[in-house]
């Protein structure tokens, strides 16, 4: 296990919330989102003190992750054996785990979910000991490994108290569940306080944690989930984790044997892992983001995969061949590291995009350069491009638009075909639009020339992008943009619609200074670029469209903004 890590584990930073533990290592800020919500105390813990051995945060993080692995594997092992009393499908298990495509991609990564996972195995292990011959000292360590589970990733609060509340019940004596609690509290306060503390005290700590929930709330839970059919959002969480339906339909083949074996042994055993994915499938059905379902749905993986072990000990017996659960574990495991091998390969012997692009700018760009980020890449930027100062596109355009003597640079997730963008990227692949959340495969550096800066006023939404390089900016109805004073006699604007929007064409007419200056019309076969003569001095340019649409009403999903043409050009 540890070998297999070492040679996935990845070259450089890639995913956003790395960054944001990268971050808090350096300087725990709750507030300043280093880390992100809920905070991850014992996480950035436990980092702060390995990288003081270790010297390099991206090293440390990583470490922890490859060490977790192989702690979380051998508790997995371990766990399944007491569950199945059959030490062969234990290991089998374990590994259908850890080599399943998402823990093959995400495992590693200098984030929480790997240590997560193994602290989670940790308690259920030591639950399963409750009742046993050593009653106060598995009471203990459950209450020790909760807590640190909880501390490490405090989203799996939901699904382990009513595991804890299980285990307590299952305990024989109140004085095993009076060290049980024990222990979980004195240890939650060794994580909880130091949380208390960055945050500036309990008032700013709520306010910090109940914004938090309020977002997930209403993007987690609602608009990340866009136009997604229950089934779409089961299928994210349930069956993308495992990959491709190469890797898919063997495991649902093996779980189908599995399933009549798993509820015969009625294992009073197995009830806290039963209980403990119960809750944490519903969590994720009702309340995460379905593009991170690869990620968040690796709590899930343990259940599923003993039930793909029962499967083949059912299919051992048919057979006669112990050698049968090792076979089926061989193939899933090929199977998945076939089809994550794009990802692998690209990480293992390059630098992400993000990273790429940061390097890039870092040598290329004279120091007075300002970067502007969009915000998915703002960790990136903070972290990577500290010396430049980024700044957010739309606030760094409001001191910049007229500032000539001032070079500015963009970093963008995605593409661009402006002749003077650096684009980096890795090869695409289905692997990486099902177990990531296809963000960070392109990332772009644009120079934007003083000819080709404008400050939004009214009506002028943020620059979106593809990954093939298409970037425009959508407009309301009536959308008004400042032009810099040093502008020349002519404006060139590009317009279009695209290929959902709601009508095949769009009568646009543009005001400058509140006069008249051209008509035209955007329509979704080819881009129309209106030509504009411009007065000296200051200008505003005013574009008008005859007609708009909600995209929440006509394409049913949750954008509440109101759209009438796309902006691709401005010069």
């Amino acid at each position: 296990m540890l070998v297999s890590r070492i040679a996935i584990a990845p070259l450089t930073w890639w995913e956003h919330d790395e960054l944001l533990f990268a971050q808090g290592v350096v300087d725990f800020d709750p507030l300043r989102f280093h880390p992100h919500p809920p905070g991850y105390p014992l996480y950035i813990l436990v980092a702060k003190f390995v990288n003081l051995f270790v010297g390099d945060v991206f090293r440390s993080l990583v470490s922890i992750s490859v060490i977790a692995a192989v702690v979380g594997f051998l508790a997995l092992a371990r766990l399944f054996r007491r569950l199945t009393d059959d030490a062969d499908l234990g290991v089998v298990a374990a590994l259908i785990v850890y080599f399943s495509s998402a823990m093959l991609i995400h495992s590693v990564l200098p984030m929480s979910d790997g240590p997560s996972l193994a602290l989670v195995a940790l308690t259920l292990l030591a639950i399963s000991h409750v009742g046993g011959g050593e009653h106060e000292r598995a009471a203990i360590l459950t209450g020790v490994a909760a807590s640190c589970a909880i501390g490490v990733r405090p989203q799996l609060l939901v699904p382990l108290i009513p595991v804890l509340l299980l285990a307590l019940y299952q305990m024989k004596t109140k004085r095993e569940r009076i060290a049980s609690v024990i222990a979980f509290a004195f240890v939650s306060l060794l994580w909880f306080l130091p949380l208390l503390d960055a945050a500036g005290g309990w008032n700013p700590l709520i306010t910090w944690e109940k914004k938090q929930f309020d977002y997930v709330a209403g993007h987690d839970a609602a608009a990340s989930r866009g136009m997604l059919s229950a089934a779409g959002i089961a299928t994210r969480f349930l069956i993308h984790p495992w990959g491709s339906k190469y890797v898919t339909l063997p495991l649902l083949f093996f779980m189908a044997f599995g399933i009549a074996d798993f509820i015969r042994r009625r294992n009073k055993l197995m009830l806290p892992l039963v209980l403990f994915s119960a809750v944490q499938l519903i969590f994720e059905l009702r309340g995460m983001d379905p593009a991170d379902a690869a990620r968040y749905s690796i709590p899930l993986l343990p259940l599923l995969a003993l039930i793909v072990a029962c499967g083949l000990g059912v299919i051992r017996r048919s057979a006669r061949m112990q050698v049968i659960p090792w076979l089926g574990a061989a193939l899933l495991a090929g199977l998945s590291f076939w089809y994550v091998s794009p990802i692998v390969k690209a990480r293992t012997r390059m630098p992400s995009p993000p990273a790429a692009a940061a390097a890039y700018i870092n040598r290329t760009f004279p120091p007075n350069t300002v970067v502007l980020y969009e915000w998915s890449v703002r960790p990136h930027a903070d972290y990577l491009l500290a010396r430049f100062h980024p700044t957010q596109i739309e606030a760094g355009l409001r001191e910049l638009y007229d500032r000539p003597d001032v070079p500015v640079v963009i970093i963008a997730n995605g593409g661009s075909r402006d002749r003077d963008a650096k684009v980096f990227s890795w090869p695409p692949n289905d692997a990486y639009g099902k177990l990531t959340r296809n963000f960070y495969r392109v990332v772009t550096v644009v120079p934007v020339p003083p000819e080709s800066r404008y400050l939004p006023i009214r009506g002028v939404y943020a620059t979106e992008r593809t990954s093939d390089g298409e970037e425009w900016r959508w407009l309301a109805q009536d959308a008004v943009i400042r032009l810099p004073h040093q502008h020349g006699s002519h404006a060139t604007i590009t317009l279009k619609l695209s290929p959902d929007t709601p009508y095949a064409r769009n009568d646009v007419t543009i005001f400058v200074n509140g006069v008249e200056a051209a008509r035209g019309a955007a329509t979704r076969d080819n881009a129309t670029t209106i030509d504009v003569a411009l007065p000296a001095g200051n200008v505003d340019v005013r574009i008008a469209s005859a007609q708009s649409f909600a995209p929440a009403a006509v394409l049913h999903n949750q954008d509440p903004r109101t759209l009438a043409v796309q902006l691709v050009g401005l010069r």
